[in-house]
């Protein structure tokens, strides 16, 4: 070999050795990088909604470098080229609070800080002390507000009203029944003017409701409410008056508004008559109010009793038909309520946040919102389980649950961090033993580059 070869291998030796420095340099700064990433994952298998990231790497832009043959292309290490974040599904686990809630599907939580909005799977949720809606950093969760039970269709803070809800006075009372024909022809009430708590005259003899209860054909009994929202027990009696024919009367007791105890007020009475088919002829369908009694200062009551068809022969909500079986009923409603006090909150698989309270009665308070993004990937995280949207997710679509795939919501419960502990300790033991490899490329090097130096 003469002078000038040994001349360019020597060079092409020492640049490879140093090249070879950079490199294992490079392979540990992204072994130590990826024990970062790792090691966040682990440090957060604990967090609600955490989702878990990885470490993504590329090789570093290679270099051209001469040699005997011509120039060649010699890598130069890798580098740590993006942390790419995993939405998958987290597990779902139950809560004791009502106001925690997850999600099924892709959606996600829409928060705002009053300047900003952030999104988030962490669905602990709070009433701060002006009954908005929170999270843990106090900010307001987005979604739909509802007055008196009808939802708004614009986002905006979720305000929980927690004041009792107000009465209602009932004013119809929805009946669907089945009447079992009849051979009786002798009515049963006699003129409704006689059904008077004060003078308790029937048919010449005193009968208490509960004795007219027993000579009716079918009786039935309902809780109204006046304006005061006090409830009254009314009992509704039907007596057969022929063939295919039927009378009936709605009473209260007498003393419900200054008459005799145990004895009937009439609130309202009438007949209807039947087609052969079972079905009610709605042209016979009487209603007579006959009286409006005023309960302990409440306004005078009345009602409409709604057996599924007016004298009109509109439909309505209720139904009433004759057949061959037991006289029954199958539902008896009405529209009325007493004053009702909040006994708690629950959020249904629609996001709708539902208010219980001790009448009985449930109230839609609002309902969440759950944002979709063109590419989840995009989010950037800002930390405090909240992410905020960038060009590359695209811009959000809040909508309800339920709907464009978001998933569902579900109340009493959490989710989870979806980082899996196994995969993360074996991709450890993987990047450890990379670095590891990556210091012994620097420390043959080294060992190399003492030998080269010694042999000059």
């Amino acid at each position: 070999m003469d002078a000038w070869s040994a001349q360019i291998q020597s060079s092409e030796v020492n640049m490879s050795l140093f090249s070879t420095l950079n490199t294992g340099a490079s392979g540990l700064g992204v072994s130590s990088s990826n024990l970062s990433v790792i090691g966040d994952n682990i440090a957060n298998i604990g967090t609600v909604g955490f989702k878990s990231s990885t470490g993504m790497f590329a090789d570093m832009i290679p270099q051209n470098v001469g040699g005997l043959a011509g120039p060649q292309t010699l890598g130069s290490g890798a580098v740590m080229n993006a942390i790419a974040t995993s939405f998958g599904q987290g597990s779902i686990d139950g809560s004791s609070s009502s106001l925690d809630v997850a999600v099924s599907g892709a959606g996600m939580f829409q928060v705002n800080d009053g300047d900003e909005s952030y999104y988030t799977r962490d669905g602990s949720f709070y009433m701060n002390a002006d009954n908005f809606l929170v999270n843990a950093q106090g900010l307001t969760v987005q979604g739909f507000q509802a007055t008196d039970g009808s939802l708004s269709s614009l986002i905006s803070d979720i305000h929980i009203d927690t004041s009792p809800i107000p009465q209602i006075e009932t004013s119809s009372v929805v009946l669907t029944a089945e009447l079992a024909p009849q051979d009786d022809t002798t009515p049963l009430f006699p003129t409704p003017a006689s059904l008077d708590g004060a003078d308790p005259a029937f048919g010449g003899t005193a009968l208490t409701i509960e004795e007219m209860a027993e000579l009716a054909d079918f009786t039935t009994s309902i809780t109204i409410y006046d304006s005061l929202g006090q409830a009254h027990d009314a009992t509704v009696m039907f007596e057969a008056n022929g063939t295919n024919n039927w009378d009936y009367v709605v009473v209260v007791d007498g003393a419900e508004d200054g008459g005799d105890s145990g004895f009937a007020l009439a609130l309202s009475s009438g007949s209807m008559s039947f087609n052969s088919d079972g079905s009610l002829d709605p042209t016979t369908f009487t209603e007579t109010v006959v009286s409006t009694p005023t309960f302990d200062g409440a306004d005078p009551f009345s009602f409409t009793l709604d057996v599924g068809s007016t004298v009109a022969g509109a439909e309505g909500l209720g139904s009433i038909t004759q057949a061959g079986t037991e006289s029954s009923v199958s539902a008896i409603t009405q529209d009325g309520q007493a004053t009702g006090a909040m006994l708690g909150i629950s959020v249904d698989a629609d996001g709708q946040i539902v208010g219980q309270y001790d009448n009985g009665e449930e109230l839609i308070l609002g309902q969440l919102g759950l944002a979709m993004f063109p590419a989840l990937a995009g989010l950037t995280r800002v930390g405090g389980n909240l992410f905020a949207a960038t060009l590359g997710s695209g811009d959000p679509a809040v909508g309800v649950a339920g709907t464009g795939g978001r998933g569902s919501t579900v109340g009493y419960a959490l989710e989870g961090s979806n980082v899996d502990l196994e995969t993360e300790f074996v991709n450890m033991i993987q990047t450890q033993r990379s670095y590891s490899a990556n210091a012994g490329v620097i420390q043959t090097v080294d060992e190399t580059l003492q030998e080269l130096v010694a042999l000059v």
